[in-house]
């Protein structure tokens, strides 16, 4: 009867390595590497065409629908010229590239959907000759259209006081 217990924990045990590396290896964890990987190349080329403020690059990156809600007023932008118009008042406002880094990422994906969140340092001299370094949090939402991933949705944010009402721009992570 031992041997008999003994074997069927070892036949399980080997029945539960093996479902689990055939769900490694499967056709859909293979595809949400595929997904994730996707998306940070969508992050790598947006990351450069940013630093380059190369903007016809940054807004091939974007679908037609695109929902933003940035720091600076309006409230949201709907469409990606009105997108556009934002991304030229921003870059137009430094001297040279910019620096952009990328931490605390977290990225998520089913089927043609996905979203990357995180925290984005954007550093650059100001057309003033003033240094600037400003953290933001992102969140942004993909869709897999003709095979490629493109921004449907952009929420950039940053702290605020509630007593001042005013934007914490100097926190760092």
């Amino acid at each position: 009867m031992k041997h008999f217990t003994l074997l069927s924990l070892i036949l399980m045990s080997f029945a539960l390595v093996t479902a689990q590396a055939e769900t490694k290896s499967s056709p859909s964890a293979k595809s949400k590497n595929a997904a994730e990987t996707g998306i940070r190349d969508w992050l790598d080329r947006f990351t450069k065409a940013f630093s380059e403020k190369n903007l016809e690059a940054i807004m091939a990156l974007y679908a037609d629908d695109v929902v933003a809600y940035d720091v600076v007023p309006p409230l949201q932008y709907v469409g990606k010229d009105a997108y556009r118009k934002d991304y030229e008042q921003f870059l137009g406002l430094y001297e040279g590239n910019l620096h952009v880094e990328i931490r605390d990422l977290h990225i998520g994906t089913s089927g043609d959907l996905g979203f990357a969140t995180g925290l984005e340092l954007i550093s650059g001299v100001l057309k003033s000759g003033q240094k600037s370094d400003i953290w933001i949090r992102f969140t942004s939402l993909y869709r897999k259209t003709n095979g490629h991933w493109l921004d449907f949705h952009d929420h950039i944010s940053v702290p605020a006081d509630m007593e001042s009402g005013k934007a914490m721009l100097d926190l760092k992570p």
